[in-house]
């Protein structure tokens, strides 16, 4: 099990993962629906890690 310190780092890199996938996009307002969509595909890749 990690340290705490390594849990903040995950939640660091992964809200990081959000900003790089929104920024790269050309749309400037998201839905809710599209906010999940984004969360679900970080959470597949991760699990693909």
């Amino acid at each position: 099990m990690g340290t705490e310190k390594d849990r903040k780092d995950t939640q660091k890199a992964t809200i990081y993962d959000i900003r790089l996938i929104i920024d790269a996009s050309d749309k400037e307002t998201y839905t809710k629906k599209e906010i999940m969509a984004l969360l679900d595909q970080i959470a597949r890749a991760k699990d693909q890690e």
